[in-house]
Order: C-alpha cells, then structure tokens, then sequence
C-alpha cells in the first residue's frame, strides 16, 4: 500500500489509532545538511519517538553515511539496541533517489532494527 501524507500527522494518527506496521522505511531523506537544522531530519524531530513506538521492522536508508550514523545514535538512546549501520548495494532499487543514486556509484548506507 503506498500512502501520500504529511508524515508527521500521518504517523501520530497511526499511532492514537495503534496501527503497527510489520515494517517502515525512511528512505533517502532531506538530509538537511545545516549544523541549525537537526530538529528538521527525522531522528531530530519531536516525531521520532513516536515512529519508534510504531513497533514492526524500521529501516533507514540514505547515500549520507552521517545522516544513517546519526539515526542510529538516535534510535539506540531510544530503544537501548545496539544498532548497526551498513553500506549496502541496492539489488533492486525501490525509489528513483535509490536508483539515480546506484546509477551513479554512490555508496548507499542503511540502518534496520527490530522493534518489536
């Protein structure tokens, strides 16, 4: 199922409606690359512990090797897992930004935890 939707709300009515996904992703995301702008990415945002409680697989993924160390830092003060991060080569890309960015040889890194 593909949803359109400002996540933020998105994920907060998922939640008040306890909706729990077997899995999630969070791909390729506006790193926001500005030392002010941390509350802007998601493991940043007020949102985040509530994407965390979603429960089910969460994966990450980026061609920002910091953005998916960042977002594992986050996710183990959250969770209290020890979360790892992994460059991955991206069989069968499953968005554009996957596929322009394996096309043109950038590294591409991801986190995935568990989340009960």
């Amino acid at each position: 199922m593909t949803v359109r939707a400002d996540l933020v709300d998105y994920w907060r009515l998922m939640h008040a409606a306890a909706v729990r996904p077997a899995r999630h992703y969070i791909l390729y995301p506006n790193p926001w690359p500005k030392l002010g702008q941390l509350a802007r990415r998601w493991h940043g945002h007020a949102v985040f512990p509530t994407i965390v409680s979603l429960g089910g697989e969460l994966e990450c993924r980026s061609n920002w090797r910091l953005y998916i160390a960042e977002f594992a830092a986050a996710l183990e003060r959250l969770t209290a897992k020890t979360i790892t991060c992994d460059a991955y080569i991206a069989a069968s890309p499953i968005t554009p930004f996957e596929q322009k960015y394996t096309a043109s040889g950038h590294d591409l890194w991801r986190c995935r935890v568990s989340l009960g």
